[in-house]
């Protein structure tokens, strides 16, 4: 039997629009209003954890409260923006890792709603229709669903694992007083995992976006060191730090690329 591999780009993945100026004015002013906040967040917390500012929250300045939850966001928007000022059509995976990001705030904001979470979402989600509305070419979100042999048993790992930690955050957020209650550190926690438990079964069931587990792994091994660094339970980071490496070994061998024959 001979298996073919097609190498051509599908016209609509291919489309490319030329924006009018209105459309590009537009473009720059959803675009600057979506990547202002997390560009401020990521310069702050950076800050923060360099300088040793609230030091006893270094690992959530690191992952969920801070660094890497903020690298998810953005690693959202900058492919939107980008594509759409091109003209080109934004890449579907970038789509739903923005679509993860914010479904997986908005329900971790309805489970706790104190520290302003609900208005930080809301803001975010606003601000990111309006950049898909400003789009010139809309992702492409209608995929075949197959559940792929070896991803799937990494999700559903890292479903097992999440959530009884989003949950026990969320409880957390929930009972904090005093600065936990205004800085809601347990909902960004609760917020990460949910999104990477989210992104992990995307890749596992969309054969479009298989790449997304890459997301999944980087972020389960800076848990897992992060914990390790910043005093977290020993127990708790090796977990992760084995669970991120078993989903680097699933994203690399489903996403390496074709031999030729």
């Amino acid at each position: 039997m001979t298996t073919l591999h097609a190498h051509t780009v599908r016209p609509t993945e291919a489309t490319t629009t030329r924006s009018s100026a209105l459309r590009r004015v537009a473009l720059a002013a959803t675009g600057f209003l979506t990547l202002a906040l997390p560009v401020v967040f990521t310069v702050n917390l950076s800050r923060m954890l360099l300088t040793g500012v609230e030091s006893s929250h270094q690992f959530h300045q690191a992952t969920g409260q801070g660094l890497f939850l903020c690298a998810i966001w953005l690693g959202a928007l900058i492919p939107l923006v980008r594509a759409g000022w091109s003209g080109r059509r934004p890449s579907s995976g970038a789509a739903y890792r923005h679509l993860a990001f914010i479904g997986a705030g908005a329900v971790c904001a309805v489970a706790a709603t104190g520290g302003g979470a609900p208005i930080l979402v809301g803001v975010i989600a606003v601000t990111g229709a309006l950049l898909w509305w400003a789009l010139p070419v809309r992702p492409r979100l209608r995929s075949i669903v197959q559940v792929d042999a070896v991803m799937a048993p990494v999700a559903l790992l890292s479903a097992a694992f999440y959530t009884p930690y989003a949950i026990a955050q969320i409880g957390l957020q929930n009972a904090a007083t005093g600065h936990h209650a205004q800085n809601p550190h347990f909902f960004d926690m609760a917020w990460m995992v949910v999104t990477l438990t989210v992104l992990a079964g995307l890749s596992a069931l969309l054969p479009a976006v298989r790449s997304l587990m890459w997301w999944v792994a980087a972020g389960t091994v800076v848990l897992g060191v992060a914990g390790l660094a910043f005093g977290e339970s020993t127990t708790w980071s090796l977990l992760a730090l084995g669970l991120g490496l078993l989903a680097t070994a699933a994203a690399a061998f489903r996403t390496r690329p074709a031999r030729r024959r």
